[in-house]
C-alpha cells in the first residue's frame, strides 16, 4: 500500500471488522503512509490499555503522538476523515483518531514496541513500563480508581517482562513510588 488510493479501499475493507481491529488497522495504515516523510505515530492512551490488556479494557479513540501535526492531518482528510480539533472522525468506520502531542512526553522512546500485524503493516506502541505509569499518575495524583484497576492489572499480566529499575526512577521522581512498592 503505496498510494493514497489503496489506503482508501483498505479502509473500506475494514467495514465489518471489529472496533479494535478498525483502530489499530487505521493506524497501520496511517504510519505506512506516514513513513517515507520520517514521522513515526505512536499508540498512547487507551488504545495501549487495549493493546497490554490483550482486548480487556475497551477504548473508543485512537490516541496517538504525531511529530507532524499538519501532514498527519492532510492524510487523514485524503482519507476520509474530518478534523474537529485535535480530533479526527471517519463516519462510516466509526473511528475516531486524536493526536495529543507532537513528542512522547513523561515516556522513554526507547521502550515503544513495534507490533507487526498481516499484510506487511506495523504500528508502534508506547512501552509498557510508560503506560503503567501513566496510569498509576492518573491514580495518584487524580484519584482515579479505575486508573489504579487498569495500571495494575497491567502489572499483574507483564510483571515477568517490566523494567522495574526504570519504573521505579520514575515513579520516583513523578510521586507515585508509593502506590507503585504496593504492586511490586
Amino acid at each position: 500500500m503505496n498510494s493514497i488510493k489503496e489506503a482508501k479501499e483498505k479502509l473500506q475493507s475494514l467495514r465489518t471488522k471489529t472496533s479494535f481491529e478498525k483502530m489499530v488497522q487505521v493506524t497501520a495504515i496511517l504510519t505506512k503512509l506516514l513513513e517515507p516523510h520520517r514521522i513515526r505515530p505512536i499508540i498512547v492512551g487507551g488504545l495501549a490499555v487495549e493493546i497490554y490488556t490483550r482486548g480487556d479494557y475497551t477504548t473508543v479513540d485512537i490516541d496517538l503522538i504525531v511529530s507532524d501535526r499538519e501532514k498527519a492531518g492532510q492524510l487523514l482528510r485524503q482519507l476520509g476523515f474530518t478534523p474537529s480539533g485535535r480530533h479526527w472522525y471517519h463516519d462510516e468506520l466509526f473511528v475516531s483518531v486524536e493526536i495529543l502531542n507532537d513528542m512522547l512526553e513523561d515516556a522513554d522512546d526507547d521502550k515503544v514496541i513495534e507490533l507487526k500485524l498481516e499484510d506487511g503493516l506495523h504500528v508502534y506502541v508506547i512501552g509498557i513500563e510508560d503506560i503503567i505509569l501513566d496510569r498509576l499518575r492518573a491514580c495518584v495524583h487524580w484519584k482515579s480508581k479505575s486508573d489504579c484497576e487498569w495500571a495494575k492489572r497491567m502489572v499483574l499480566l507483564h510483571k515477568e517482562r517490566l523494567d522495574w529499575a526504570y519504573m521505579k526512577q520514575v515513579a520516583k521522581k513523578d510521586g507515585t513510588s508509593e502506590q507503585l512498592e504496593q504492586w511490586f
